[in-house]
């Protein structure tokens, strides 16, 4: 499941440097897996943006992506390789808006 985070400058007091260590703080404790980060412009400071999964929640995801990807490569023909495959079932699925 994706989670959603944002830091701002405001919660740093405006101190870019203090939100940098801020995100580097939160980015060693949870160990997420970031699909995304985006750093906008929030007022007259900065947001930056995370979608993220957390580490358990990453190891059952990689586990079923790995027995998906085994089970395509033996059904395929051989020039897909594993590699490919595992990188196609890892990506996260979405639906197009059209």
């Amino acid at each position: 499941m994706l989670h959603y985070k944002a830091f701002t400058s405001d919660m740093a007091h405006g101190d870019i440097v203090a939100l940098e260590q801020m995100v580097n703080a939160w980015l060693e404790d949870a160990h997420p897996l970031v699909h995304t980060m985006t750093q906008s412009p929030y007022g007259s400071g900065t947001i930056v943006s995370f979608l993220y999964e957390l580490e358990d929640e990453q190891g059952e995801r990689v586990a079923t992506a790995l027995a998906e990807a085994t089970e395509i490569v033996s059904a395929t023909e051989p020039q897909m390789s594993m590699q490919d495959t595992l990188m196609m079932t890892l990506l996260p699925q979405m639906e197009l808006p059209y």
